[in-house]
């Protein structure tokens, strides 16, 4: 089940993913989707806020931080209470695993009419949406599949008792 969290900076931001694309009934992604994701940055301060940063998707078996192409710069500039939504879309997921759609944490400065918002060079990235991304096929034959047999398994179990109680009842009713 993909997990979430909100970016909450003390100046006034907050960057939370508001909606995904999961199909209907699943709580993974498949390497062969392109999925789209639903940003949402809000102004929570009585400042006007104005800046910059960039969302990221990052994969667990990736030998780098992020791959590239899968960045966004996010541009905003928003009055005290406002909020502005952003698409973060993928062309594919590269890997089969753990992933997870990050932005880069921002540093604030207070102006006399507003509040500046950028990122610096090395700046940390904040998990905001993680997920887990599988082969289709894969998940079919590995976790579909086993499920199932233990859904029958219980099922014929549970016929299996009511005929045994079925028969000891039948009996009780002939025995004299």
């Amino acid at each position: 089940m993909p997990a979430q969290q909100t970016y909450n900076k003390e100046d006034g931001l907050e960057i939370r993913v508001i909606d995904d694309d999961l199909e209907r009934r699943r709580s993974v992604y498949f390497t062969n989707q392109s999925p789209s994701f639903n940003i949402r940055i809000k102004n929570t301060s009585d400042k006007r806020i104005e800046g910059d940063t960039y969302t990221r998707l990052s994969f667990e078996r990736s030998p780098d931080d992020f791959e590239d192409g899968t960045h966004h710069r996010i541009e905003f500039d928003l009055n005290p209470g406002e909020k502005q939504d952003f698409e973060h879309k993928l062309d594919m997921l590269s890997y089969q695993g753990g992933a997870a759609l990050t932005v880069d944490e921002v540093h604030a400065r207070d102006r006399d009419d507003h509040i500046e918002v950028n990122t610096r060079a090395g700046t940390r990235l904040f998990r905001l949406y993680t997920f887990m991304i599988y082969d289709r096929e894969y998940y079919k034959l590995n976790y579909l599949r086993p499920r199932r047999a233990q859904y029958i398994s219980a099922i014929l179990a549970v016929l299996i008792i009511l005929v045994g109680v079925i028969q000891i009842w039948a009996s009780s009713k002939v025995a004299p």
